[in-house]
C-alpha cells in the first residue's frame, strides 16, 4: 500500500512538476535553546523569508508566535501570500512550542483552573523571552529592532498583559480572541494608568473575537470601550468582531487582517507620495527615527508614485523610480516587469523586453507565478515584430 502511494506521487510530480514547488516559498527549520528561567528545553520553528539567503544584508522584523505548533503554518502561508502581493512586510516567524500552556500565559494565579495545570507565570515567560529568546535570536538570525508579539485566546491575553507590563519589550501586538476574562477580569487593573503614561511609545495592537459570548464578549467590549474612551495617542489600534468565526477559527482569519493593518501603519501616504521622491524619503526618515532602525520606502509606495509619473506621461521620471524600487528590492520578478511597461511606454521595446525575460527568470528563482509575464512578453514581441517589418 505504501510503494503505492509513492508510486502515485511520482506520477503526479511527473505529469506535473509545478506539483513539486507547491509549498509555502522560505525556509522553515527547527530550532530551539534551554532556559535557565523556565529550567527546560523550548522548542522553535523557524520560518526565514523567500529572500532570506539572497539579500545577506538586509535584516527583518521577528514575529514572536505563541501556540507555535498550532498557528505556524497559517501564520506563515498567510505571510506568504501577503507578500507576494505587496500587502505584508517580509519576517522571521519564530513559533515557540508549549510546554505549559496556562502556565505561561496567565499573569495570576486562579485554583479555578488549576485542572487546566498550573498557572499565574506568565512574568517568568515573557523574562525568558526578553532575556534569553529575543538575544539567542538576534544572534543566530538577521533582525532589526521591530518585533511583534502574536497570540490567541490565553496567548491573546499575553499579548495584552505584555503590552501593558513591558511596553517597550515589542513593538505591536496582535491578540486573536483574547481571554481577557482571566481571574476576575484582572488585566483592567492598572490598564487606565497604563493608558495614561503610554506616551509616545506608538505600539502597535490588532485584536478581534469570533461569535463569542458570556466573558469573553463583555470583557473584549469593555476593552475596546476603554481604548475608545482614552483614545492613547501612544497607540495605534483596530478591532474587529467577526461572526463568522468561532474561538478556534478567530487566529486564523485575524492573523492575515493584523499582517495588513500593521503594514498599512507604515505605508506613506497618498498626499506624501503625490510630492514626489524627496518627500517620499523625508516620510521615511522620520519613520525610521520614530521606529528605531533603518526602514526603506515600500515597494507598494515607489510603486505608486513610477505610476503617477507614468499616468503624466513622464516616462524619464517612471523609469527612474521603477529602476530604484529594483535597487531597493532586487529580488521581485514584478519589478522588472513594471519597468518593461514604462520602457514600453517609452518606446524602448527591446529593453523592455530584457526586463520581462528577467521577470520570468527571477519569478522561477522565487517559485511565483509568472503567466502574466509571458503574456506581457509575447506582447512585446509582437510590437517589436510589427516596429520591424
Amino acid at each position: 500500500m505504501f510503494k503505492d502511494i509513492i508510486t502515485v506521487a511520482i506520477i503526479i510530480i511527473f505529469l506535473n512538476p509545478d506539483a513539486a514547488y507547491a509549498k509555502v516559498r522560505g525556509n522553515s527549520i527547527v530550532d530551539g535553546l534551554h532556559s535557565k528561567i523556565l529550567t527546560e528545553q523550548r522548542e522553535l520553528i523557524v520560518h526565514l523569508p523567500n529572500n532570506y539567503h539572497q539579500n545577506t544584508d538586509l535584516k527583518y522584523p521577528v514575529l514572536y508566535l505563541l501556540d507555535g505548533q498550532r498557528n505556524f503554518s497559517h501564520a506563515v502561508g498567510s505571510l506568504d501570500l501577503l507578500n507576494q502581493s505587496y500587502m505584508a512586510e517580509e519576517m522571521i516567524i519564530i513559533a515557540i512550542k508549549n510546554t505549559h500552556r496556562t502556565r505561561d500565559f496567565t499573569p495570576t494565579y486562579d485554583e479555578s483552573y488549576n485542572r487546566w495545570g498550573v498557572s499565574g507565570e506568565a512574568d517568568n515567560f515573557l523574562d525568558f523571552i526578553e532575556k534569553e529568546l529575543i538575544p539567542y535570536v538576534n544572534k543566530n538570525y538577521r533582525t532589526n529592532n521591530f518585533k511583534v508579539l502574536s497570540g490567541h485566546s490565553l496567548g491573546g491575553l499575553l499579548a495584552i498583559y505584555a503590552l501593558q507590563s513591558r511596553p517597550q519589550l515589542f513593538q505591536a501586538h496582535f491578540a486573536f480572541s483574547p481571554s481577557l476574562w482571566w481571574h476576575d477580569q484582572m488585566i483592567f487593573k492598572g490598564v487606565e494608568d497604563f493608558l495614561a503614561s503610554i506616551g509616545q511609545n506608538n505600539n502597535v495592537l490588532y485584536l478581534n473575537l469570533g461569535n463569542e459570548g458570556g466573558d469573553m464578549r463583555s470583557s473584549f467590549d469593555r476593552y475596546i470601550n476603554l481604548l475608545k474612551v482614552k483614545n492613547p495617542k501612544g497607540l495605534i489600534y483596530t478591532s474587529e468582531i467577526d461572526e463568522q468565526e468561532n474561538h478556534g477559527t478567530s487566529a486564523m482569519i485575524g492573523q492575515t487582517k493584523a499582517y495588513r493593518f500593521l503594514y498599512s501603519v507604515n505605508q506613506c501616504p497618498d498626499d506624501v507620495i503625490a510630492q514626489g521622491l524627496p518627500a517620499i524619503k523625508q516620510f521615511y526618515k522620520n519613520l525610521s527615527k520614530k521606529n528605531g532602525y533603518q526602514i526603506q520606502p515600500s515597494y507598494s509606495t515607489i510603486k505608486h508614485a513610477a505610476y503617477n509619473a507614468l499616468n503624466k506621461k513622464e516616462y524619464t521620471k517612471a523609469i527612474e523610480l521603477f529602476e530604484l524600487n529594483l535597487k531597493n528590492h532586487p529580488y521581485l520578478p514584478d519589478g522588472y516587469d513594471r519597468l518593461a511597461y514604462a520602457l514600453e511606454a517609452d518606446d524602448q521595446l527591446k529593453k523592455a523586453l530584457e526586463m520581462v525575460n528577467k521577470a520570468i527568470e527571477m519569478s522561477l528563482v522565487q517559485n511565483a507565478e509568472n503567466n502574466s509575464y509571458k503574456h506581457h512578453k509575447a506582447h512585446l514581441l509582437t510590437l517589436i515584430n510589427e516596429s520591424t517589418s
